[in-house]
């Protein structure tokens, strides 16, 4: 039964992870994102409201483009749209990730170095991914946007955990952020390579 459903659903681990992270991302930009262009919020962020938006927008980009390209990629379906969504993942990630290592020094607004530095993370990921494709390194180029996008995704489990999590819980707002991102590229990083150390492939 397993190998039949396996054979009529081929992609269906891809597309139930894919599932989450796209249904995550839309209620991440509904309850937190939206918010932010609402008046009340406009007045906390009144000395930088543009590069806040160029962050959020950028974000949306980043998850939403990010997941479509991921999914085509790793599935090899509708594979004419895989570029003009990763060309989409990029640009937009870059904007947003820009703004946010920007704001990192901001150190009175933002947690600072913790937010600064998932910003650096990701632009080294997506920097190796788009030069792995450029040299046609097809499969570095996959598993490094895999980790491009969970550095993406992991600041939507940051905001998660920030607004579910009691407040004894979150004491130290800095470790927090560290811990929502660094713990998912951890596993990340154990998945990508438990195969690399299989018995299949012992040289």
């Amino acid at each position: 039964m397993a190998t039949a459903s396996r054979r009529h659903y081929p992609h269906a681990r891809t597309d139930a992870l894919v599932g989450v992270a796209i249904v995550s991302a839309a209620i991440f930009v509904w309850l937190i994102a939206g918010p932010v262009f609402g008046p009340v919020k406009q007045k906390v962020h009144a000395g930088h409201l543009p590069m806040l938006y160029a962050h959020i927008a950028g974000g949306i980009c980043m998850l939403f483009a990010g997941a479509i390209a991921l999914r085509i990629g790793l599935t090899r379906e509708w594979f004419r749209w895989h570029k003009p969504a990763g060309y989409t993942y990029i640009v937009g990630g870059s904007a947003g990730a820009i703004a946010a290592l920007i704001r990192s020094f901001d150190t009175q607004h933002t947690p600072g170095i913790s937010t600064g530095a998932l910003a650096a993370v990701w632009i080294a990921f997506t920097a190796m991914a788009f030069r792995a494709i450029r040299n046609r390194r097809i499969e570095q180029h996959r598993t490094w946007m895999i980790r491009s996008y969970v550095a993406a995704w992991t600041f939507v489990a940051c905001r998660f955990w920030s607004r579910a999590m009691p407040g004894e819980l979150q004491a130290n707002v800095n470790d927090m952020i560290w811990a929502t991102w660094v713990m998912p590229l951890f596993l990340t990083e154990i998945l990508l390579q438990w195969r690399a150390g299989s018995r299949l492939n012992r040289s």
